[in-house]
């Protein structure tokens, strides 16, 4: 199904964190916000709960909360379908989409602030994905790194861009070299470590913190 123009819009703001997990999303609000008719609005919503990215709740919908079992889950689900795209990737890539891959890879490296780095890194997995030349592989892949950017709301990751140059080079190196089963088994080791680091996260921000001096007096 193409997206609509509020569609987009509405799922990018979601993604880039503008509403709150507390506030219910209702149509209302949301027609008052972006000054459209109740149906784009209505329709969006469902197709977003389709996605995952919401739930119904008894006010509206409510954003998607992520838990370590959830990243847990997608992130299995994620691996077994990334490695079949960058071995896809390997053997249906163009000489284009190769050069799209370096290039964003050297965005990554040569961008100043980490935040910029990371939208790079994400839009390089696009263009691998798009490399595959599948369609529902590159479709539901979108749909499960949205959910897993809806669990990083509230998270901050420790820096590991230079873990991901290397890996990423690694991958890059098997699709030009259209050996599918290095590409698969990068890849593998590249989002194995990911998702360590997510779940890694997720204990840092739920632990409590250590007690000081003042707090045994």
């Amino acid at each position: 199904m193409q997206r609509t123009p509020f569609h987009s819009a509405f799922r990018a703001d979601l993604l880039a964190g503008r509403f709150s997990t507390a506030e219910p999303l209702s149509e209302s609000t949301l027609t008052a916000a972006y000054g459209v008719s109740r149906t784009p609005v209505r329709e969006a919503l469902s197709r977003l709960e389709q996605e995952g990215l919401i739930t119904r709740s008894a006010r509206g919908y409510r954003i998607r909360s992520g838990t370590p079992d959830d990243v847990i889950e997608i992130y299995d689900v994620r691996i077994a379908l990334e490695k079949a795209a960058a071995e896809a990737a390997a053997a249906r890539r163009t000489e284009l989409q190769v050069a799209q891959l370096a290039q964003l890879h050297q965005h990554a490296v040569a961008a100043k602030d980490p935040a910029t780095a990371r939208q790079f890194n994400s839009q390089w997995h696009e263009v691998l994905w798009a490399a595959s030349h599948n369609a529902t592989l590159r479709e539901t892949l979108t749909n499960l790194v949205a959910r897993l950017r809806l669990c990083d709301r509230e998270a901050i990751h420790r820096d590991d861009l230079a873990d991901v140059v290397v890996e990423h080079a690694a991958i890059m190196d098997a699709i030009r070299e259209r050996d599918g089963e290095a590409a698969s088994a990068a890849i593998t080791t590249h989002l194995q470590r990911t998702k360590q680091e997510r779940l890694d996260t997720f204990a840092r921000l739920y632990s409590a913190p250590p007690l000081s001096p003042n707090d045994l007096r």
